[in-house]
């Protein structure tokens, strides 16, 4: 039986799903694994739902959040009508010219569509009615496209042998001559099933060809390629620590990309969730040629602006996150540095010493790494069951609590591990967690140090993620 954690885990679950529609790719932007939308994975349309998603012409089906796009659902007038005015970019206008829209969230829309002469309404001939909660018929979705786009071809062959009594035969007609519907019966294709309605998903589709989009089918969760990335977590208290965010990419991650992706700082969406992520590298900084790596070694060469500022605990943890990102790659166990093409013995007016190279073990005690550090899963990694959880950790008696929990807070699975070591100094820690879910969605994985004093929950880090069937 799941059970629901308070308050605080409600706030910060409701920020990661948040966080999620905001981070939704942009239409040049490599698709993260499952794409856009937590529930057409698989679906025969999900190629034109992200095409027709990267261009706003949807925003989801479940607003806030927007994780959803609902495929099976019917199209409703009203729906049909927010489809058209942002894919032609229709103007809005004053008059009002239905009776029955008062109060839809498409009420503007529906009449920008009236004022364009596509649609005239659905009590002739009257026509002060919308009626825009019906389903829009795939007959009717022909009419709308063909106005719409202002087909003229007819297909001299009569396509469909199901639709000569429909009253929109010659626009059913027109819509498979400009390659717009193909039929309902594949591979045959003769029908057009004039009276079944629209869905959702066969919209997206009929759209997508009307545009001329490219239909994108985003990457499975075990062929994604993603660079782990090291910013600021502004958790556990007292923070901001180091933390890492899981970036996808279109081709395999390398340690320039990483670097890069680093310099780059968080994302909108990273930097204003709760809790946030920060980075300590001067905005600007950029990376000179390429990354050398030999015997484990990365010899990295950033601009000079990478020293600039001051304070040790700052450039200490810029230093970190240069560090970490790169000893992500299992290829790579040190980092040496160099500022436009000169070494670096002593860096910054700090005078911190890194004569000797940075691993992962030289911030341990330094002020950025938290007494529990997750390494992996980071924040937005794709996980599916079981869960490798790995992670440092310096705590009494070496033992760290864990709960993993839905998008709703409500707890999948919990339990304790072991670190190698306990304080003061840092062991690592693995466990795998197994969960059972029927939906993707946004999680959370927490852990935490119980205090022996009163059973409180200290060292608390809690990370997002994204959790898999």
């Amino acid at each position: 039986m799941r059970s629901r954690r308070g308050k605080r885990y409600s706030l910060l679950m409701t920020a990661a799903v948040m966080v999620a529609a905001m981070a939704a790719p942009a239409a040049a932007d490599p698709l993260v694994p499952g794409g856009t939308f937590t529930d057409d994975d698989g679906n025969t349309h999900e190629g034109f739902i992200e095409a027709v998603a990267a261009e706003r012409i949807t925003l989801g089906c479940n607003p806030p959040a927007n994780t959803n796009y609902c495929p099976g659902q019917g199209v409703s007038r009203q729906q049909m009508a927010t489809f058209l005015v942002r894919a032609l970019d229709l103007p809005a206008t004053s008059t009002d010219y239905f009776t029955d829209d008062t109060g839809s969230v498409h009420e503007t829309n529906i009449n920008a569509l009236r004022a364009s002469g596509i649609t005239a309404g659905c009590n002739p001939p009257a026509n002060d009615n919308f009626c825009p909660t019906a389903t829009v018929t795939r007959e009717q979705m022909a009419a709308f496209l063909v106005r719409a786009f202002g087909y003229t071809d007819t297909d001299p062959t009569d396509r469909f042998t199901d639709d000569d009594t429909s009253i929109f035969e010659a626009d059913i007609e027109a819509l498979a001559a400009a390659g717009v519907t193909v039929g309902c019966n594949p591979p045959t294709n003769d029908l057009f099933c004039p009276q079944d309605p629209v869905l959702r998903s066969q919209m997206a589709t009929f759209l997508g060809r009307a545009l001329d989009l490219t239909p994108t089918t985003p990457p499975s969760v075990e062929t994604a390629n993603f660079a782990r990335v090291y910013f600021m977590y502004d958790q556990p208290a007292g923070g901001p620590f180091l933390a890492p965010v899981a970036r996808y990419l279109a081709d395999a991650a390398t340690p320039e990309v990483a670097v890069d992706l680093l310099l780059g700082g968080p994302t909108a969406a990273e930097s204003s969730q709760i809790p946030a992520f920060s980075s300590e590298v001067p905005a600007g900084t950029t990376r000179n040629g390429g990354i050398d790596v030999a015997g484990g070694v990365a010899t990295v060469d950033l601009s000079e602006s990478f020293d600039d500022g001051g304070g040790s605990a700052t450039m200490l943890a810029r230093l970190g996150q240069l560090t970490y990102t790169l000893t992500a790659f299992a290829t790579i166990d040190k980092v040496m540095l160099e500022l436009d093409g000169v070494p670096v013995s002593i860096f910054s007016s700090e005078g911190i010493d890194i004569s000797g190279g940075l691993d992962r073990e030289y911030f341990f005690g330094a002020g950025a790494v938290p007494e529990i550090l997750v390494d992996t899963p980071a924040a937005w990694q794709y996980m599916s069951s079981p869960i490798t959880v790995t992670g440092v950790a310096r705590v009494f008696e070496a033992t760290v609590d864990w709960e993993l929990l839905d998008s709703d807070g409500l707890v999948l699975t919990d339990g304790f591990a072991r670190a190698s070591i306990g304080g003061p100094f840092w062991g690592e820690f693995t466990f795998l967690p197994t969960y059972s879910i029927t939906d993707r969605q946004v999680g959370t994985l927490a852990v935490w140090e119980t205090s022996a004093m009163d059973g409180s929950r200290t060292h608390l880090r809690e990370t997002p993620v994204w959790l898999m069937p």
